[in-house]
């Protein structure tokens, strides 16, 4: 057997080799028989010490075989492990759906990195674009929101996280659940998700398909609670430990990290819960499966037309607002863009009724609107605030122009100065806000 430490015991002194003998416990085995080995060729080497130089190398032989069986046996449970992987990501008659969501979430994420979307911090911007839930857009008529978001991801992380957890639930669920039921449930308990989104998160981007992921859980809890699947008890015992488990840690964790949608994760849990008590009778009696399912379905779409009607979007108001707010500022800065150094005479009247109509009773617009903007969140309520001071600053800045027409007074230009630098102090605190 060879000895690593042998070349080194080489080179020390037989008074050292002695010291290493006398504190055998600070040292490895090996390195213990080397020392014996040494003092042996040099013949200093007693009876005693070469008994326990044999034992010690049947020992250090053994623990070889040891670990040589250990190392196999990894390999083996490696092996193993990398075929269940396989054997999760194949689509087969009976477990068909949960690969395919995979790919389809890989693919799509595949994509939108090609499209130029960073693959680790994708901007808020772009999640919108691909189809992000955002309260303000959804509820102003982009419905489907509530769907494709379910099939977007904030980085390459959270897809691979999402993605390993829906692989270990449809691996022990769809086989014994039924694939289409799965299926179902799963888009079912990610829109749901997705609405509890929206109810509770006012100006959040929710995606990702950990909503659909916690509706499965939620399902599974649901069929192991009240018996529906015929395993024997310690399985169902050990399964519902761990889906605990993963439910209030993920819930935890969504609570003390930001940037976490727990709402959806709650939402797509509770109605996958839901789900599962309200499909009891379709285990016990497969013929009622078709009457659930259908009844699921005209649930959901009951749920996407309530919504709109019961979830306050202020947010979505405030940018409507703010569209026409716009529309309205940009042809009443027309001022701006035309040259006001000389006004003839003959046209002196016409540019007064201009300040007039195309700037006070335009600014006047604007504040209706404004004022029309009532139980906003405070973040807005700031803006509106500023914006309403802006109008009437314009307001004032028309009609000091129209006094300049009439009279030509200095004074009205050093008022004029003032109100722009004013009017320029505002912009500048929108600006600040909307960083």
């Amino acid at each position: 057997m060879e000895n690593s430490f042998s070349e080194i015991m080489s080179k020390n002194s037989d008074k050292e080799l002695l010291e290493l003998i006398d504190n055998k416990n600070k040292y490895e085995d090996e390195a213990y028989v080397a020392a014996i080995e040494e003092l042996e060729k040099r013949n200093l080497a007693t009876e005693e010490l070469l008994k326990v130089k044999e034992e010690l190398i049947e020992k250090l032989i053994e623990n070889q075989k040891e670990a040589k069986i250990e190392k196999r046996q990894k390999k083996i449970e490696r092996k193993k492990a990398l075929k269940e992987a396989i054997e999760l990501l194949k689509p087969t008659k009976d477990y068909f759906y949960t690969p395919i969501i995979v790919y389809l979430n890989i693919v799509i994420f595949l994509v939108m990195v090609l499209c130029g979307v960073h693959p680790l911090e994708p901007s808020v911007e772009s999640l919108i674009q691909w189809g992000g839930n955002l309260r303000a857009i959804t509820l102003d008529g982009q419905y489907w929101r509530l769907f494709t978001n379910v099939f977007l991801h904030g980085g390459l992380i959270h897809l691979l996280l999402n993605m390993y957890a829906l692989l270990y639930v449809g691996g022990l669920l769809e086989k014994k659940f039924g694939k289409n039921r799965f299926l179902l449930v799963y888009i079912v308990t990610g829109v749901f998700a997705s609405i509890a989104s929206i109810s509770y998160n006012t100006n959040i981007v929710s995606i990702g398909a950990s909503g659909a992921i916690f509706g499965i859980y939620g399902l599974f809890l649901s069929l192991l609670f009240s018996k529906n699947f015929s395993i024997p008890e310690d399985s169902r015992q050990n399964l519902l430990s761990s889906i605990v488990i993963f439910i209030i840690y993920n819930l935890y964790y969504g609570l003390t990290k930001e940037g976490i949608d727990n709402a959806a994760h709650i939402g797509g849990l509770t109605s996958g819960f839901i789900i599962g008590l309200a499909y009891y009778p379709a285990i016990r009696e497969p013929k009622y499966s078709k009457f659930i399912s259908y009844g699921l379905v005209a649930f959901l779409l009951l749920a996407i037309l309530i919504a709109p009607r019961v979830i306050p979007n202020k947010e979505g108001d405030f940018q409507n607002a703010m569209t026409e707010f716009g529309k309205n500022e940009e042809k009443a800065l027309w001022m701006y863009r035309e040259n006001l150094s000389y006004i003839p005479n003959e046209k002196v009247q016409l540019y007064y009724d201009r300040f007039r109509n195309e700037g006070i009773e335009l600014w006047n617009e604007n504040i209706k609107i404004l004022t029309s903007l009532t139980d906003l969140p405070p973040y807005l309520k700031e803006r509106v605030d500023i914006l309403t001071e802006y109008c009437n600053l314009r307001k004032e800045s028309c009609e000091t122009m129209q006094s300049m027409l009439k009279y030509h007074l200095d004074s009205d230009k050093k008022k004029l100065e003032s109100i722009n630098q004013l009017i320029e102090s505002n912009l500048n605190k929108l600006k600040e806000l909307n960083k």
